[in-house]
């Protein structure tokens, strides 16, 4: 199993933040899972289940597929980043842990490699006050990187900072090209 990995990608944060400074404070949807959180967790949906109850949510049964957001056709920088994955998408979001806010440790189901599921986590705002730690060891995730996480594996996000962290984050589908970025396990 691979618990994290930073993927050979980046992109122009100044062009993300951009995109993500046009999104008004009444268009953030509040996380769907309360339990997992205190304070302010939020997303705004890029690409969406099809007909989604809750937008934000990264539905793994969509029965109906996923679909771009009248959201992601605002934007004008994040769907080049979006086709630099040459692999099937599924949720793309948004996702802003508020200043003061924390993501309580726990962790998904069914959310990684060997389940062939990538989400990749690309940081737009952060700071060295913002400790995310993944399987017991703390992230250091640069603007504009891009960075496979198990969630399979214990995780929590504490935003000791006086500023918004915001997380471009894509739910892709294994695939060759996905793979080609792992090394191989024996």
């Amino acid at each position: 199993m691979i618990p994290v990995l930073k993927l050979p990608l980046s992109f122009d944060n100044e062009l993300l933040r951009k995109d993500l400074l046009q999104f008004t404070a009444e268009e953030w949807t509040p996380h769907f899972n309360t339990a997992y959180y205190e304070g302010d967790w939020s997303g705004i949906a890029l690409r969406a289940a099809k007909d989604a109850v809750i937008s934000i949510y990264p539905d793994p049964v969509a029965e109906n597929g996923y679909e771009e957001t009248a959201s992601l056709r605002r934007c004008a920088y994040i769907p080049s980043v979006l086709r630099a994955f040459q692999c099937e998408l599924e949720s793309v979001r948004f996702l802003k842990l508020a200043a003061g806010s924390q993501i309580l440790e726990h962790q998904d189901y069914c959310l990684g490699f060997e389940n062939g599921v990538v989400r990749v986590h690309i940081p737009v705002e952060t700071n060295d006050e913002v400790d995310f730690f993944h399987n017991g060891k703390r992230l250091e995730m640069q603007p504009g990187e891009a960075w496979y996480l198990n969630f399979n594996l214990m995780h929590s996000v504490n935003n000791r900072s006086e500023k918004d962290r915001v997380h471009l984050v894509i739910d892709c589908i294994l695939n060759d090209w996905m793979r080609s970025f792992f090394p191989a396990e024996d």
